[in-house]
């Protein structure tokens, strides 16, 4: 059974907190913590509303101190008395013992987490495709409302946006399938076939992650049950991956982008029609 009883935990003000733990003290400010081990104090002394943590210095030199303001005038006396108690057991050091030497400081900041730089094919990539998935329906949009003002007829404007904004609509959707199409048949025989482990709770839709080569870790997002998926990645921009699909859905896939460029198509050919008339 303990015959003293436990350190209060000293709040003060700024949000300061002070701590006995174990065989230290520990002093909370902000987002930092300072810890302080017992053999490097020399006394905790109560103040009314403060509490002055005296560290122990050669002969002579001049006393360090860290002190916490506004805390709870009661908590102080039991804080010092307890710490005091702790204080009383250790052995006495060498006179010219500095603990100032022993107390260390660190961040309680999380470390932002590092981004995966993009290369540059992966960016000339992007472009292409940007360029591909909305360039035709941006095209007609701005084309057709330049030809009905030119004609006089701006009137067919209130048309001709809703009209080139669901064209640009499709154009992007019929991007966005190709894009998947082309990576579910490419990847898979010019990537890295891997294994991804799924992180996130079991039901039909997870996450799963993977390493590449140079040990840092992607997440891939995939509808399955299973624990473990294969997957594919680029060779040169690791965070580029497919997962690994039978022939049948990569031929429906690359179907329905087909079919999104047809009616994409006959959008942009009525849209013409339309304006050149």
């Amino acid at each position: 059974m303990p015959t003293t009883p436990s350190a209060p935990v000293l709040r003060g003000s700024g949000g300061a907190v002070l701590r006995h733990e174990n065989d230290a003290l520990t002093l909370r400010r902000g987002d930092e913590e300072t810890r302080i081990p017992l053999r490097a104090v020399w006394d905790v002394v109560p103040d009314g509303r403060a509490a002055t943590v005296e560290l122990r210095v050669p002969a002579g030199a001049t006393p360090v101190v860290h002190r916490v303001e506004g805390v709870n005038e009661a908590s102080v006396g039991l804080f010092a008395t307890t710490v005091g108690a702790a204080l009383a057991a250790l052995p006495e050091p060498d006179p010219s013992f500095d603990g100032a030497a022993l107390v260390t400081t660190r961040s309680l900041r999380t470390p932002p987490t590092p981004r995966t730089p993009v290369s540059t094919g992966a960016q000339v990539r992007a472009g292409i495709w940007l360029l591909f998935t909305l360039g035709p329906g941006l095209a007609t949009l701005i084309g057709t409302s330049v030809l009905f003002i030119m004609h006089g007829e701006p009137g067919f404007l209130l048309l001709a946006i809703p009209m080139g904004i669901v064209t640009v609509l499709f154009n992007a959707a019929s991007g966005a399938a190709t894009e998947r199409a082309t990576k579910m048949w490419l990847l898979p025989r010019r990537g890295i076939t891997v294994m991804a482990v799924r992180t996130s709770p079991y039901g039909k839709s997870g996450e799963y992650t993977y390493t590449d080569q140079s040990g840092t870790s992607h997440s891939y997002y995939r509808d399955a049950y299973a624990s473990e998926i294969e997957i594919c990645h680029h060779p040169d921009d690791p965070a580029e991956s497919v997962g690994v699909y039978p022939v049948y859905m990569r031929v429906l896939v690359a179907l329905g982008a087909l079919l999104l460029w047809a009616v994409t198509a006959c959008l942009i050919f009525v849209a013409v029609m339309a304006a050149t008339e």
